[in-house]
């Protein structure tokens, strides 16, 4: 992918770190991270398993706290706010992508996509209607009524990426969300995933094994030894 043109500023880690305390044993995870994601970008990150990568997205996230440093997504710094103030910018500004669906199983595709929207308070009217047209973006508009059990690997994940874009969240935070596919499954998924967040403008940060999806990105970085450095993904 063509590097982005430079536009705001939309996600920010500056001197980010995050350690943990087990007895007298400190375990530093990460080390002073910095990342500015721009408006309509998407960023890779590389590294071992045990990196850090998923720490560092669930603090981009708002589902975890710096032990020092800060996070801002937009006009919204982290630092000082309230556990309900934290959950208010998860709920409305960051849509979540993992490698398993989390889906629930006893409702349907289109109550999965709708949830966010209800627990945000919105209409139920225009909640149906928005989880109705993110289904029809990622190829679903004939299975609104199916339950997860009766959906394809594939096609749960896809749920999953509309339900994830159902609050019309500033940034999308994917954690290998195509580690648990085959590739043909695996390339289509990520395909929807770009062509509903980045080619909208939406900002996407993406962390993945996967040196070909890495390679799809604007910018590629590796996390190594809490350390965030950019980096290009391995030739194929």
């Amino acid at each position: 992918m063509a590097d982005a043109k430079k536009k705001s500023v939309v996600l920010s880690a500056k001197s980010v770190t995050r350690e943990y305390v087990d007895g007298e044993r400190k375990l530093e995870v990460l080390k002073g991270v910095d990342l500015d994601v721009h408006e309509g970008e998407f960023v890779s990150i590389i590294g071992q398993s045990g990196s850090g990568k998923s720490t560092l997205l669930h603090l981009l996230g708002a589902l975890d706290r710096c032990s020092s440093g800060s996070v801002r997504l937009k006009d919204q710094d982290y630092v000082g706010l309230s556990d309900a103030a934290l959950a208010k910018v998860r709920t409305t500004q960051v849509g979540f992508v993992y490698q398993f669906h989390h889906l629930l199983p006893e409702f349907t595709a289109l109550e999965n996509v709708m949830l966010p929207g209800m627990i945000a308070r919105v209409s139920q009217g225009a909640v149906a209607q928005r989880a109705q047209a993110l289904l029809g973006k990622v190829g679903l508009a004939e299975r609104l009524d199916h339950r997860p059990a009766k959906l394809s690997g594939g096609e749960q994940q896809r749920v999953a990426l509309a339900r994830a874009l159902m609050n019309n969240p500033a940034v999308v935070l994917a954690d290998e969300p195509t580690g648990n596919l085959d590739a043909k499954t695996s390339a289509e998924v990520l395909e929807f995933l770009i062509n509903i967040t980045v080619n909208e403008g939406k900002s996407l940060v993406m962390v993945t094994h996967d040196q070909s999806i890495a390679r799809r990105a604007n910018r590629c970085f590796h996390l190594q030894s809490g350390k965030l450095s950019s980096a290009k993904a391995d030739p194929a």
